[in-house]
């Protein structure tokens, strides 16, 4: 099922973002709408499809009716996954509001050392709300020596004992700040020794689409074997679906195409078309040698971020 962008905006402006060719102040600000978000419910609903739908943006809990459209979501009988920073004003009170409720929580943050005070404030009382029902995700940045915060947050507010790291991806347009090719051999080695530690207490790592198997070594694939933070490299995205109603296959890949939700029958028809248009540039990889390597032949591993892939490709025909 697909991830609703009910907003385009976020109270966090990092360099990093891989949304920011669709966001504020890139773009007008927009929340969704209730008919557009109708709209989308009544097709998903068509697509006879039950898997949990992700509330995200931008930051969802922005949204002047967020608490309506996780009701609207639950009625029509869908899982729901919410991915925010938890640092807005209101997020503390959804978090003690919907605790209770079927609703896993995947916050998006940076290392504590880089909050405000009230951003601490915000975040710590929304998680010690939330508790397992919550799991953190974070980039792991090349000049950060230290990401144990994110075992000591798990385990100091009793989160998901499941922590989702990522490398920094990049837009199709170059316009975020994204690593370049030697930076992911050094986010590798500090993925690894992030796996080591979080092994102590029963963490295991997961990991965001767009991360390549040949950015380790075999020595820490092994590692990451061992401590159950096996390395599973993909690049199959949930559809996104902007606050406008446009399909999107993932929002580094925003300016490459998109198509109003109702121009398809259903979710799944539009998925393959994604997957369709986008399949002949799949073995470009993010090297010359990925054309080659074992691993692209069985898709254990797609090369990367498929907008990396695809940067400095020209005439691109998705049909």
């Amino acid at each position: 099922m697909p991830n609703l962008m009910l907003t385009n905006w976020c109270n966090y402006k990092c360099p990093y973002c891989f949304g920011m060719d669709r966001m504020s102040p890139k773009v007008k600000a927009h929340a969704m709408t209730d008919e557009v978000f109708l709209g989308i419910m009544n097709w998903l609903v068509a697509s006879k499809y039950r898997d949990p739908i992700h509330l995200m943006g931008g930051e969802p809990t922005l949204h002047p009716k967020f608490e309506w459209i996780v009701d609207e979501v639950l009625d029509h009988d869908f899982g729901i996954t919410v991915f925010s920073n938890l640092a807005t004003e209101k997020a503390p009170e959804y978090a003690e509001k919907l605790a209770s409720f079927p609703i896993t929580w995947v916050v998006n943050v940076n290392p504590p050392s880089k909050w405000t005070s009230e951003q601490r404030l915000r975040i710590e009382t929304a998680l010690s709300h939330l508790k397992h029902m919550a799991s953190i995700t974070f980039n792991v940045m090349p000049d950060e020596d230290d990401n144990e915060w994110a075992i000591e947050l798990t385990l100091k507010y009793n989160l998901d004992r499941r922590i989702k790291v990522g490398f920094v991806l990049p837009t199709y347009t170059q316009s975020n700040y994204a690593l370049n090719d030697n930076e992911y051999y050094v986010v590798a080695e500090k993925v690894t020794e992030l796996a080591q530690k979080g092994e102590k207490y029963g963490i295991t790592l997961e990991y965001e689409c767009g991360v390549p198997t040949c950015a380790f070594t075999d020595e820490q694939l092994g590692i990451l074997w061992k401590c159950g933070s096996k390395l599973k490299s993909g690049c199959c995205s949930r559809l996104d679906i902007t606050p406008h109603g446009e399909v999107i296959y993932c929002l580094p890949l925003a300016s490459v195409a998109s198509k109003m939700y109702n121009e398809f029958a259903n979710y799944q028809e539009a998925k393959e078309w994604f997957e369709r248009s986008f399949a002949p540039y799949r073995r470009l990889g993010r090297t010359v040698n990925c054309a080659t390597c074992p691993l692209m032949n069985p898709r254990q591993c797609n090369g990367a971020c498929l907008a990396k892939n695809l940067i400095g490709v020209k005439n691109l025909n998705l049909k």
